[in-house]
């Protein structure tokens, strides 16, 4: 597995607390696609650098409570104030630890991939790999000066060079690179199309198609793998949200999305029941119940991390106020999470979630989770359409924020 011994010492190095949540923030958003993209790929390489990142965020944990003890006033009070921030540190670095476990079923279970390629069409951003060939503009530019999210609404996790991994983002783009992209599926067609790759969407670097343990003939293999491919794609969406809300809630103290997330985690504890149900009634179908083992500890992964994120979501919950540290933190970041309900006024009304994919509405803001009559919803088929009076918790630029709220709710937000 991981080498210990290449364990470097830790070399301490002053920031300050609002370096240190940013740089702690920014890694825990690489780690989630690192972490998935490790099982969709088999890639002990993206595993590797996970770890990595998991031992980076330890060090920050270290850092944050030790300048916290260093240069706050003494206090019951002050440290009252404090504490949200030292709960976010703690549940990041649990966070950290559940996601290299997803990364580290690769070298458990090499069979995760094959169970994973089969939902890469259902999840609401597939992570696929895409043929940099001859003709590509893109060749001899700059990965960052290529702006993969801005322009054409994807992210970028990292390139595929020969045997190599690549993750610096100053690179330059070569042909007949690999890139590891994670996106809804027609920013994605789009981006495919660009790079000259008008192949179907594959998922194994070599030239043979492997057999998939999953594929079968028999409806009673399928009917329950069915079951265990719905559960499974909603508890990994919902954890994943969950983090993304909680810190949000934090940085802007927000109390409703405070009680979002604990919401969310009662019906993690729902799920996780019925997934360990569903993988035993598999496991007696099929002739390799090991290859269930991966899918078994990610599952166990997704849990921890939706106690992580209600651990943080429970501060704010309890009344603690935003520290201003997080505050000055929070104006530096790029993005934003958006709770809005959809009006009868609403552009959004009657649309389908393809029709939103338009610029018009979707000004750069992706949809990460929808309340509808007091149940969740986390992926949307392109027809799903949406009514009034759901709840909308939107991911996306700061700048466009009050145009995609006066899309969702015009009289609410109208210009003057």
């Amino acid at each position: 597995m991981f080498d210990n011994k290449r364990k470097k010492k830790f070399k301490y190095i002053p920031l300050s607390v609002k370096e240190i949540l940013r740089e702690m923030k920014k890694n825990i958003d690489l780690m989630i696609d690192l972490s998935y993209s490790a099982i969709k790929f088999g890639s002990k390489g993206m595993a590797e650098e996970t770890y990595k990142i998991e031992q980076r965020i330890h060090e920050l944990t270290f850092l944050l409570n030790f300048q916290i003890i260093q240069t706050q006033p003494r206090g019951i009070d002050q440290a009252k104030e404090l504490e949200p921030i030292v709960v976010m540190g703690y549940s990041i670095d649990k966070i950290s630890d559940a996601l290299s476990d997803i990364a580290r079923v690769v070298y458990l279970n090499s069979d995760i991939s094959k169970f994973t390629q089969l939902l890469w069409n259902f999840v609401p951003e597939p992570i696929v790999k895409i043929t940099i060939n001859e003709g590509c503009e893109f060749i001899g530019e700059n990965r960052k000066n290529i702006h993969f999210r801005s322009i054409y609404g994807v992210d970028l996790i990292a390139i595929r060079r020969k045997n190599k991994w690549i993750f610096n983002r100053d690179e330059i783009i070569q042909i007949d690179d690999i890139l590891i992209v994670k996106g809804e599926i027609k920013p994605l067609e789009v981006l495919k199309e660009k790079c000259n790759d008008f192949d179907p969407f594959t998922f194994q670097f070599d030239k043979e198609k492997e057999d998939l343990e999953f594929e079968s003939n028999n409806p009673e293999i399928n009917e329950s793998l069915e079951a265990l491919k719905r559960n499974y794609i909603q508890i990994t969406d919902i954890s994943e949200t969950m983090i993304e809300l909680t810190l949000a809630a934090l940085f802007f103290n927000s109390y409703e999305v405070a009680e979002d997330v604990l919401e969310m985690e009662e019906l993690m504890d729902g799920l996780n029941i019925t997934i360990e149900k569903d993988i035993l009634e598999l496991a007696h179908l099929i002739k390799n119940p090991r290859s269930l083992f991966g899918i078994m500890r990610i599952v166990f992964s997704c849990e921890l991390i939706a106690d992580a994120a209600a651990n943080i979501s429970e501060t704010i919950v309890h009344g603690f106020k935003s520290h201003k540290i997080l505050q000055t933190a929070i104006k530096e970041t790029q993005e934003i999470v958006v709770r809005e309900t959809l009006s009868e006024d609403s552009y959004f009304k009657d649309k389908t979630y393809e029709d939103l994919q338009d610029s018009r509405y979707k000004r750069g803001f992706h949809i990460i989770a929808m309340k509808r009559n007091n149940i969740w919803k986390y992926s949307f088929k392109p027809d799903f359409k949406f009514e009034k009076g759901d709840l909308l918790i939107g991911l996306g630029p700061k700048e466009t924020v009050n145009q995609w709220r006066r899309c969702v709710n015009p009289e609410k937000f109208r210009e003057d």
